[in-house]
Parts: C-alpha cells; sequence; structure tokens
C-alpha cells in the first residue's frame, strides 16, 4: 500500500474504533495514528529509502506542529492533560528510544522487523511510556499498517526474527483496490469526524 493509503485507513481506524470523547481525545488520537500509520515503512529498502524516512519525518514533524497549534488556539487542554499524565523528561527519553528501534528497523528488511508483532507492541510500549493517551491512536494506526499489507503481494514477517510471513495476495501497492481503499477510509475519516464534533457541539452547548 502507499503512504497515502495508510495514512487515510489509520487515521479512519482511530475516530472510529477510539471513538474520542472531546476535541482533545480527536486531536491526540488523529495525530497519534498519523505517525503510526507509517512509521512501518521506515524499512522501505529501495532506491528512495531515504525519501521515505523524510516524509515520515516530515509527517511527524507537522503532526506535532498541528496538535501545538490547535492546543494554543483552542485551548484543548493537552498541556494540562500531559503534565499530570507524563513529562518531558519521558516524552524526549521515550523518543530517544522510539528513534533507536526505528534506526535498528531501518536496517531490516522490508516488512520484517517494523511490520511485525513484535515491534508493534515494542512501539506502542514506548509511545505509551512518552504520553499515554498517545498509545491507541498510535497503536490502532500502527496495526491498520500491518494488516493492510497482509492484503499484498510481499509477505509480512509477523513473528520476526521467524522467517515464516503471511500474505493473502489480493492486490498491489498501487492498484485499483489501493487507490478504492484510501478513498473509502478518507470519506469514512471526514463523515465521521464531522459527526464527532457536531456532538462535541451539541453536548457543549446543552442541546444534548
Amino acid at each position: 500500500m502507499t503512504g497515502k493509503t495508510h495514512l487515510a485507513i489509520g487515521t479512519a481506524a482511530a475516530v472510529c474504533l477510539l471513538h474520542p470523547a472531546s476535541p482533545r481525545e480527536w486531536v491526540v488520537s488523529t495525530a497519534a495514528a498519523a505517525v503510526g500509520s507509517v512509521i512501518c515503512d521506515v524499512d522501505v529498502s529501495t532506491s528512495n529509502s531515504h525519501e521515505k524516512l523524510n516524509q515520515i519525518s516530515a509527517l511527524t514533524v507537522l503532526a506535532a506542529a498541528a496538535v501545538c497549534f490547535l492546543e494554543f488556539r483552542f485551548h484543548l487542554g493537552i498541556l494540562g492533560h500531559f503534565s499530570r499524565e507524563s513529562s518531558w523528561f519521558r516524552l524526549f527519553s521515550g523518543f530517544l528510544i522510539l528513534l533507536a528501534v526505528c534506526t535498528f528497523g531501518k536496517s531490516r528488511p522490508h516488512r520484517s522487523f517494523m511490520h511485525s508483532i513484535p515491534c508493534w507492541l515494542l512501539l506502542s510500549g514506548v509511545v505509551f511510556y512518552m504520553y499515554p493517551a498517545l498509545m491507541p491512536g498510535f497503536s490502532v494506526g500502527m496495526l491498520s499498517h500491518i494488516a493492510a499489507d497482509l492484503l499484498n503481494r510481499k509477505k509480512v514477517r509477523l513473528l520476526y526474527p521467524l522467517k515464516w510471513g503471511l500474505c493473502f495476495d489480493l492486490c498491489s501497492s498501487y492498484g485499483f483496490i489501493s487507490r478504492i481503499l484510501t478513498r473509502a477510509a478518507g470519506t469514512i475519516f471526514i463523515a465521521v469526524s464531522l459527526i464527532l464534533f457536531l456532538l462535541y457541539f451539541l453536548s457543549a452547548t446543552g442541546r444534548i
């Protein structure tokens, strides 16, 4: 699957499965899901691997910047919640651990370590250590990436370091099904988000 497909599926899955109960939860969940949905592909081993890493890094910075902007513009309470649930030391030390894991994963073959259940559990644990509120969205986003890649023709080594891999050979990364999934997931994300924000507004104004 392409990066756009994974991003659309991951964010849509996060809002549909996690049902964020406030704008703060929506922002945190979708930002974390966006990063989780693409982080697996740091292991791309083709000639454009450096470009792929730059894209993932740029998306991570963009997601963090969007969270900061929305927090300071709309006072969502993210900083207050963060100060109660975590610390800057945990955030930065966890980020260094995350970077180390991804550096190791980048040296492994594509769809091996970074696409495995052990890596999913490890990175979800690291993100939980950094800031627990980020973990559900990140975990759903990363798991959606792994699940979507199972539809392709290249085997995913789910139980790395075992050599065994699995794929369903249903579609190619750039094929028709991939494009349909991108559009469907994007539509679901927008529709569910609009419904949630309508509910937030009605709840805030005492109409429900």
